[in-house]
């Protein structure tokens, strides 16, 4: 990657854009971080946008805050024995724990008691879908996006892979304010998540919706030159040869300051989504020093 600049500091107050990768578990560092800023005084941008667990994670600032969504999580992942059940395969099914585990989670904090919050909330959210290539299909699209995954992570190493656009993958941004009531809400993020086998494909606006990551883990939607200057990205994955905070393209991006020490798809007991909160708070921490040494 050319043209990295790496940063010292960062000016939170100019921002305007606040970008959520997703990273299912690994997304709970982002909760961390934003969540020790918020407690200091730090405001959000007014623009949220999220795929993924990223979104989820962006929606929870808007309803009981990301410490509630984070020990709802440890609630349903403690009485979560196992990730997949084998006794679906004997009636031919794939049954992961995600397809029960994530609606359940989502609606421990986005529901009808707080909805009203997401619709009257000074942020908005939008949420990135992917939508499969007409010339693929879904299941087609599906192969195409985890072939350009694998690609992604262990080829070009890449923040934006451009292979999912070129085979036909779309990116599509809905406004979680503007769904109709909760259950839409739910639906919405939900479709964000959708990564087959762990989590069936649905459709949102009477077409087909995969996780938004199978196009961009880190969507950003269209931005004029001054709309990327008051962007922060904040990633999930950990890039060893890149600074954590650095200046690419126009963009700011932040990434943790090492692996998040967490399974991604782990929805059982086991699965340490407490340590990549942890960690998360750990690195906003450095983050507020330095910007006060700065100022």
């Amino acid at each position: 990657m050319k043209d990295i600049k790496a940063l010292t500091h960062l000016d939170w107050a100019a921002l305007d854009t606040l970008v959520f990768a997703g990273g299912g578990n690994r997304c709970w560092w982002q909760a961390g971080a934003l969540s020790t800023l918020t407690q200091q005084g730090f405001e959000l941008p007014r623009q949220l946008v999220g795929t993924s667990a990223g979104a989820a994670m962006a929606a929870s600032f808007l309803t009981d805050g990301p410490r509630a969504a984070l020990e709802a999580c440890v609630r349903l992942f403690a009485r979560n024995p196992r990730v997949f059940d084998w006794r679906g395969v004997v009636q031919l099914k794939l049954r992961f724990a995600q397809q029960h585990t994530y609606p359940a989670w989502l609606a421990s904090f986005v529901n009808a008691n707080n909805f009203d919050a997401i619709q009257t909330s000074p942020l908005h959210l939008r949420v990135a879908l992917t939508r499969p290539a007409r010339w693929l299909g879904l299941q087609g699209s599906m192969v195409a996006g985890t072939v350009a995954y694998i690609m992604d992570k262990h080829v070009s190493h890449s923040i934006h892979p451009r292979l999912p656009k070129w085979l036909g993958l779309r990116q599509d941004f809905h406004d979680l304010h503007a769904c109709a009531d909760a259950s839409a809400a739910q639906a919405l993020l939900a479709a964000a998540a959708a990564a087959p086998p762990f989590m069936h494909a649905t459709r949102i606006g009477g077409q087909a919706a995969l996780d938004g990551g199978y196009t961009d883990n880190a969507p950003i939607p269209a931005q004029t030159e001054a709309e990327k200057n008051k962007t922060l990205v904040l990633l999930t994955r950990h890039y060893p040869r890149l600074p954590q905070l650095f200046r690419w393209k126009g963009r700011s991006y932040w990434q943790p300051s090492r692996p998040v020490p967490v399974s991604t798809w782990d929805c059982t007991a086991r699965a340490t989504v407490t340590h990549a909160y942890a960690l998360g708070e750990a690195d906003a921490d450095v983050l507020m020093r330095v910007a006060l040494k700065a100022n």
